[in-house]
């Protein structure tokens, strides 16, 4: 659904990212019920009005110095391991995560559980769980220390059916981790085994354009940055998506080609990878699973394309993210996911 100007101000926090920390409470007033209770999310539970669920996680056992602080972890070759654990209470019914490498989408397989590579692997929330991801690095070189970012998604497998609900609510909320790796030596030159990002985008671009009034005060107003100016504009980093030109919060009909565009801005220097989603799967924007940018003062990075309805199915969700490449404390963001629909 396309907002118009006064009510995406309005609904403009609903693209405002969870702060990236080690977990976090679906908040009791709007209590995002499993999927085998209810179909929409937005309903209230029907038997505890105050249940909420609280998700965190985190890598087991990192090695520590002798004063007792974190110390990358050692990749000597090969396929590296990482032994990772999360927790969940309340009412979540799985919870699926994505890893990134320097801010590239990083494939990996579950040790016990599949054989394959994937982008996204979903587990069941039941209980507490203690993982262990496997993976070939896609980038990096013997000398290299660089950042793993791990981000769950809750309820990955949910989508609405556009029938008794046309919005993902409390669903697909992003929480990340992140933990270095330093490299002692080089990674295998080619993963033979990793999946390729979808082929859905045309007319890709990558590029840098100059911060307008009109950008400020118009664009991310309606993305949910209402009060940034230019002299205010590096002190954090501000992101806008729109599809066709408009903001969209939950779906959006496909009859034709639709133009996508993802913008970022703000502090000089910092260095992200963005990311075009479908289905939890990576979109290629010439040839590559993300686009490197870093920011510049008084710069906007844009990466934009259009999606081919032809190339996607009935129902398909949509999302981007921006990953730090390093370690410096700037922000992960997903936008919220948008179902795009195409009517029979």
């Amino acid at each position: 659904m396309r907002m118009k100007p006064i009510l995406a101000m309005l609904l403009g926090a609903a693209l405002l990212p969870i702060s990236a920390c080690s977990g976090y409470d679906i908040p009791e007033e709007a209590p995002a019920p499993a999927q085998s209770d209810a179909s929409n999310p937005f309903e209230e539970a029907q038997d505890d009005a105050s249940l909420m669920a609280m998700l965190s996680h985190e890598a087991a056992n990192p090695p520590l110095s002798d004063s007792g602080e974190r110390e990358p972890f050692p990749y000597d070759g090969g396929e590296f391991r990482l032994d990772y654990r999360f927790s969940v209470s309340g009412d979540l019914e799985s919870v699926g995560f994505l890893l990134f490498l320097d801010g590239k989408p990083q494939p990996y397989r579950i040790d016990g559980q599949s054989s394959d590579y994937a982008f996204c692997h979903t587990f069941d929330a039941a209980e507490d769980q203690d993982i262990a991801f496997l993976f070939e690095p896609v980038t990096g070189h013997g000398g290299d220390t660089l950042n793993l970012t791990i981000v769950s998604i809750t309820n990955p497998d949910f989508q609405p059916d556009m029938e008794s609900t046309s919005s993902y609510g409390w669903y697909h909320n992003a929480l990340s981790a992140s933990v270095e790796m330093r490299f002692n030596a080089d990674p295998p030159s080619s993963v033979a085994t990793a999946p390729n990002p979808v082929e859905a985008l045309s007319s890709c671009s990558v590029h840098e354009e100059k911060v307008t009034s009109r950008y400020l005060e118009n664009d991310l107003a309606q993305a949910g940055w209402p009060d940034i100016t230019m002299d205010t504009l590096d002190d954090g980093i501000y992101y806008t998506l729109t599809l066709d030109g408009d903001t969209v919060f939950d779906n959006l009909p496909l009859t034709e080609p639709v133009a996508v565009r993802f913008t970022l801005c703000g502090t000089p220097g910092a260095r992200y990878h963005i990311s075009f989603f479908l289905d939890h799967q990576p979109m290629a924007v010439n040839g590559e699973a993300s686009s490197a940018v870093e920011l510049s003062k008084g710069g906007v990075a844009v990466v934009e394309g259009v999606i081919d309805p032809s190339l996607l199915g009935k129902l398909s969700t949509f999302y981007c993210v921006a990953v730090p490449a390093d370690n410096a404390g700037a922000p992960f963001f997903k936008t919220n996911s948008i179902l795009l629909f195409q009517e029979a």
